[in-house]
């Protein structure tokens, strides 16, 4: 029974990507066979910035940080992804070294997948080379978007958005913890406030300040490495101011 639960999230998590969509059923079928899985643990490095890979990466539990390193040293986090995201995919396609570094942000499994099968196909396959031509646009446009929308929101907004994000990711998928109360759903996630800060990007004291004040709001509730959203409709409110 676990078995068909399992082949059932996954059908469920490849149907909803988009990469997948574009290359249609047969071909992700084909590329799906050639999968490897690795697991990593909280922290580890998963793929390394300016060295050239043939996998595409494709999410099937926990979470990892897309990130590349400011001229200071920090870290500046360009995206976190969950189950049923992909990555690699593009530099792949474009034959270039990866501009960024992918870290395990919790436990999580990857299917490592043979990008070569692509490759090949795009070369035999006008019709999937045009397609594949608008989904790397559309990606790096979404980058740009997000850059662009980090820098106009507040410390407070972009760390209400970054916490509902992962608690939704966590949750669904079953990497976090859920409870269900009489009013609210309370979500814990397992980051430090570092974390956090490398996040949005942000100072960590900057991030305590804000995350203490929620606390004393009952918006959020602290621990070592933890974070509990115990009102996530007040967190919201901050999300959209």
């Amino acid at each position: 029974m676990q078995d068909d639960v399992q082949s059932t999230q996954d059908r469920l998590r490849i149907s909803q990507c988009g990469f997948f969509s574009v290359i249609g059923s047969d071909l992700t079928e084909r590329l799906l066979k050639t999968r490897t899985v690795r697991c990593y643990e909280k922290g580890a490095l998963i793929s390394q910035r300016d060295e050239p890979s043939n996998h595409i990466l494709f999410m099937q539990s926990g979470a990892v940080k897309v990130l590349t390193y400011l001229l200071d040293g920090r870290e500046f986090v360009v995206d976190t992804l969950m189950p049923g995201s992909i990555f690699g995919e593009i530099d792949v396609l474009r034959r270039t070294k990866p501009l960024f570094q992918v870290h395990a942000l919790t436990s999580c499994e990857i299917w490592s997948l043979d990008g070569k099968l692509i490759r090949d196909a795009v070369e035999t396959d006008p019709s999937l080379c045009a397609s594949l031509l608008y989904y790397v646009v559309r990606r790096v446009t979404e980058l740009e978007d997000r850059l662009i929308n980090l820098a106009k929101l507040s410390v407070s907004s972009r760390l209400a958005n970054t916490l509902l994000r992962l608690s939704a990711g966590e949750t669904q998928y079953g990497t976090g913890e859920a409870s269900y109360g009489p009013e609210c759903m309370t979500r814990t996630i397992n980051l430090s406030q570092h974390e956090l800060a490398s996040m949005l990007p942000a100072s960590r004291e900057k991030v305590n300040r804000c995350l203490r004040e929620w606390e004393r709001s009952r918006i959020v509730d602290l621990a070592p490495g933890a974070i509990t959203i115990t009102n996530p409709r007040a967190l919201h409110a901050y999300a959209v101011c």
